[in-house]
């Protein structure tokens, strides 16, 4: 008869991921998504993340996935993590130099830009759940858990409002933030005239942005704040409207209705799909004022016309 030898529960090792300053708000957010999967078939004891300590890292703060948050360096992350007497501690290193090393090293497994691929023309994280040996991920839909003060922001806002988010993420590179703003961007005359319009239709535009952007004209400024006083205001709107930014991963996560305009991708390309959200995606082509209005209106029950 054969014996069951496998080590009791309480000798499971914790696991401990670490994720790099390349790891935008989104990035952040669909790893969630990924991490539910690898807690519901590796069954981990327990499950740490090292982030670098910046101010989108809150938004993983409280997260049910995510037993302790470490901030600072992989070192600093890893000497935090080994705090158990047994030192059971797996890491898995998913900065970009340690996960293309091991995908090289592991080609016979996958052929390393197969993942690249993956990372454009898949739902967001399957690349990563691929890498981690978890197949298809069977839930795509990020998990953000907010609490009573993560909506102190948004308690001050009229009851019928819609978020505009019309500035992509911020670069280091002066280049690279005018790649994505020439392929990601939408003129500010027509987040002017959109405002103009939802509040025709009833709503009050509120704009959000990063400390030292400018919010659209005729707008409710809600610039700078914390990154979970930023969700609880988009969990708590009609709808967002966004260009392709991390912020509609937070709107994707609290269910909140959205519209991406305009959708620089192929249209065989709709990331947000799979998370089973009510959303638009507004192709440059078409992406006039009066068709993103349209787009909330049948989003949102009961808009105006």
């Amino acid at each position: 008869m054969k014996t069951d030898v496998r080590p009791p529960a309480r000798w499971k090792p914790d696991h401990l991921f670490l994720l790099g300053p390349d790891y935008h708000l989104g990035d952040l957010l669909w790893f969630t998504a990924v991490l539910a999967e690898y807690r519901k078939r590796v069954a981990p004891r327990r499950v740490f993340v090292g982030v670098p300590d910046r101010a989108i890292s809150r938004i993983l703060e409280r997260n049910p996935l995510v037993d302790r948050l470490l901030y600072g360096d992989a070192r600093a992350a890893v000497a935090q993590a080994r705090c158990r007497p047994d030192g059971g501690l797996e890491v898995h290193d998913l900065r970009p130099l340690a996960v293309a090393g091991a995908m090289v090293r592991d080609w016979r497994y996958r052929l390393p830009w197969l993942y690249y691929r993956d990372l454009w023309l898949e739902p967001r994280g399957q690349w990563l759940a691929t890498y981690l040996r978890l197949g298809p991920l069977q839930e795509f839909r990020p998990l953000l858990g907010l609490y009573d003060d993560d909506f102190d922001a948004a308690r001050a806002l009229p009851a019928r409002y819609v978020a505009l988010a019309p500035h992509v993420g911020q670069y280091s590179l002066p280049l690279a933030s005018a790649l994505w703003e020439r392929l990601k961007g939408w003129p500010p005359e027509n987040w002017a005239a959109l405002a103009e319009a939802l509040r025709r239709a009833g709503f009050e535009p509120v704009t959000l942005g990063a400390p030292g952007q400018v919010p659209i004209e005729g707008t409710t400024p809600m610039i700078g704040l914390p990154i979970r006083q930023a969700a609880g205001v988009i969990d708590r709107a009609a709808a967002l409207i966004s260009v392709e930014s991390g912020l509609w991963f937070i709107a994707a996560a609290r269910q909140t209705p959205f519209v991406i305009v305009p959708w620089w991708l192929p249209r065989s390309v709709n990331w947000p799909a799979p998370m089973r959200v009510p959303h638009r995606l507004v192709y440059r082509d078409a992406a006039s004022v009066q068709a993103v209005l349209s787009h909330v209106c049948e989003l949102v029950p009961h808009a105006a016309s």
